[in-house]
């Protein structure tokens, strides 16, 4: 019995450190949202949580670990979106792509900007690490390229593996004038839009090159 009222014990306790670990990192994630990973602090967060230095070191750990514990959790979340259903017409598939992940990113703008721009500095987000967003984004690039031209969409005379890198030159681009305020979430969109239908139109077929014409004429309108 005093087993069992240990272990019990011992879970209870586990259980409201864990929920103690998550408040804190909701209060990190806000504090980095509104002010930068930069500017946010250990002292801060203590301040905010209204616990001491210590106790915050002890449930999460330094300045470092715990934006890694955010951006671990952000990852995830990414992955998540990046999960879509097979589709296998180009358009639909980029378009469910792209919205998924902007959803995601509408949901806390400021905290995922911040998180990207700290990410880079801290080279969190090292373009080499093979099960990373940016690779695991390419890979979704090829698949599309992929499945496009096993379908008939492309003709295949440009290599595929080259198709993809453009088009996850062009998401990159946007994330990237996005994460610096130069556009906007709906901007975002367009500009990866248009820059993917161009890029697969270099290969397309004569039918599935017309349908790409008008869905860019109909994203450049909406920026008129």
């Amino acid at each position: 019995m005093t087993q069992i009222s240990n272990a019990r014990g011992n879970a209870t306790r586990q259980a409201n450190k864990a929920l103690r670990k998550e408040r804190l990192l909701s209060i990190a994630r806000e504090l980095i949202s509104n002010n930068g990973f930069e500017a946010f602090t250990i002292n801060e967060l203590a301040s905010k949580a209204q616990l001491s230095i210590p106790t915050v070191h002890n449930l999460l750990g330094k300045k470092s670990d715990i934006f890694e514990q955010l951006v671990v959790e952000m990852v995830a979340k990414v992955e998540v979106a990046l999960a879509q259903p097979n589709i296998h017409d180009p358009i639909v598939a980029t378009e469910a792509f792209i919205d998924s992940l902007l959803d995601l990113f509408a949901a806390n703008e400021a905290f995922y900007k911040a998180a990207f721009v700290a990410g880079e500095r801290t080279q969190f987000f090292d373009h080499e690490l093979p099960n990373g967003i940016f690779n695991k984004s390419l890979a979704i690039a090829t698949q599309v390229c992929v499945d496009a031209q096993n379908n008939g969409f492309l003709k295949g005379q440009v290599d595929v593996a080259w198709l993809a890198k453009q088009l996850f030159g062009c998401q990159r681009l946007a994330r990237h004038d996005w994460v610096n305020g130069y556009i906007s979430l709906a901007e975002y969109r367009v500009q990866v839009l248009i820059g993917a239908f161009i890029t697969l139109a270099a290969d397309a077929t004569p039918s599935f090159q017309e349908r790409l014409y008008e869905v860019i004429k109909s994203l450049t309108d909406t920026q008129l």
